[in-house]
C-alpha cells in the first residue's frame, strides 16, 4: 500500500477529524471557512454594563461588545443632543497579531466599522486634520449645522505604549462620531487622552488599578 507523506497525511486526517465533527453537530461546517468579514457578520453584539467600557467617554450611556477577528470590538453609545440624524458612537477594535508601531488605515479600518458615518460620507483621508496630545497623534474632521451644532469625526491608534490594551492585545483602533452643541473641543474630547487613558471601573477605591477583562461579560 503507498504510503502518503508526512505533510499530506497530517492534512488528511485533519480534514477528516473536521468532517466527522461537523457531522456530529460540534461544529457547523460552513463556519469552518468564514473569510474574517463573513465571521463578524454572524458575530452579534451583546450589551454590558458601562462600567466594563474600555475607556471612559464623556456621554456615555450604551455598550456592546463581540469578539471580532483576532479581538475584540466595543461600541459605546454617546448622547446625542441634537436633530441630525445618526448615532454618536464610539467604535473600539482591540486586535492582536499587529505589530504595534503599524499605521493605522482610513480606508480599511472605516471598512470594518461598517463605513462613513453622516454627515461624514463622502470624507477621505487627505481631508482629515492632524493633532497630537500626550498619547500621540490623532486624526479628525469637523462639520458645523446651525450657528452651535457641531460634528465631530476622528480616528486614532493606541498601542502598549500609551496605555495597557485590553485582552492582551497588541493595539486599540478608536472611531468616533460625535454630533452636540457645543464647541469641536467639547465633540472632541473623547477621542482625547484623558477619555482613552484608563476605563470607568479601572481604579480600587485605594486608587489601586483594577483593569477589567474585555471577556468578563455574561456567562464568561
Amino acid at each position: 500500500m503507498p504510503v502518503l507523506p508526512l505533510k499530506a497525511s497530517f492534512h488528511s486526517l485533519l480534514a477528516s477529524a473536521l468532517l466527522l465533527l461537523s457531522g456530529c453537530g460540534v461544529f457547523d461546517r460552513d463556519e469552518l471557512f468564514l473569510r474574517p468579514s463573513q465571521y463578524e457578520a454572524r458575530t452579534a453584539f451583546v450589551p454590558m454594563p458601562v462600567e466594563r467600557a474600555w475607556v471612559t467617554a464623556p456621554g456615555l450611556r450604551a455598550l456592546y461588545q463581540r469578539p471580532v477577528f483576532e479581538g475584540y470590538e466595543q461600541r459605546l453609545s454617546l448622547a446625542n443632543p441634537t436633530v441630525l440624524p445618526g448615532d454618536n458612537l464610539m467604535v473600539l477594535r482591540v486586535r492582536d497579531n499587529i505589530v504595534p508601531e503599524a499605521r493605522l488605515v482610513f480606508e480599511e479600518f472605516t471598512r470594518w466599522t461598517g463605513g462613513l458615518p453622516g454627515p461624514f460620507e463622502g470624507l477621505t483621508a487627505g481631508e482629515l486634520m492632524r493633532g497630537e496630545d500626550e498619547m500621540g497623534p490623532y486624526f479628525y474632521a469637523e462639520h458645523r449645522s446651525g450657528p452651535d451644532t457641531v460634528c465631530i469625526f476622528g480616528l486614532r491608534r493606541l498601542n502598549g505604549s500609551h496605555r495597557e490594551i485590553p485582552a492582551r492585545g497588541d493595539v486599540m483602533d478608536v472611531q468616533l462620531r460625535n454630533c452636540l452643541r457645543g464647541s469641536p473641543e467639547e465633540a472632541l474630547a473623547p477621542l482625547l487622552a484623558a477619555s482613552l487613558r484608563s476605563a470607568p471601573g479601572a481604579a480600587q477605591p485605594d486608587g489601586t488599578s483594577r483593569l477589567l477583562s474585555p471577556l468578563a461579560g455574561p456567562g464568561l
